[in-house]
């Protein structure tokens, strides 16, 4: 049995989610190395963190956050409320972070 628990989910220009539920699949990028006077971390530069959770309701919550370690710039957030599947792929879209989110959800995304 799953072990629920309470998660918060911040977004950019709009309300956070809050929910019950489990963190069911999750992916990330890595820094990229940086060169410019602009940049302040010690190896990084931007990378992508996808997460994906299922509500003890059965809905799915979105989450992606873009981190970034340039000077002027700061984290993106954003979020979404699904009923299923297609709203979830509508989100996070197709591309190779997306499809590695998809695989360790179990989540089949092909078209007939």
């Amino acid at each position: 049995m799953p072990i629920m628990e309470t998660y918060t989910i911040k977004r950019d220009n709009e309300r956070a989610i809050k929910f019950t539920g489990e963190k069911i699949a999750g992916t990330s990028s890595s820094p990229d190395r940086a060169m410019g006077s602009n940049y302040i971390g010690p190896v990084g530069g931007r990378w992508t963190e996808l997460r994906l959770y299922r509500t003890k309701d059965r809905k799915y919550i979105c989450e992606e956050v873009g981190h970034t370690q340039w000077r002027g710039e700061r984290d993106r957030r954003s979020g979404a409320v699904c009923d299923d599947v297609n709203c979830v792929t509508k989100f996070f879209g197709h591309g190779w972070l997306a499809n590695a989110l998809y695989a360790n959800a179990k989540i089949e995304d092909s078209v007939d």
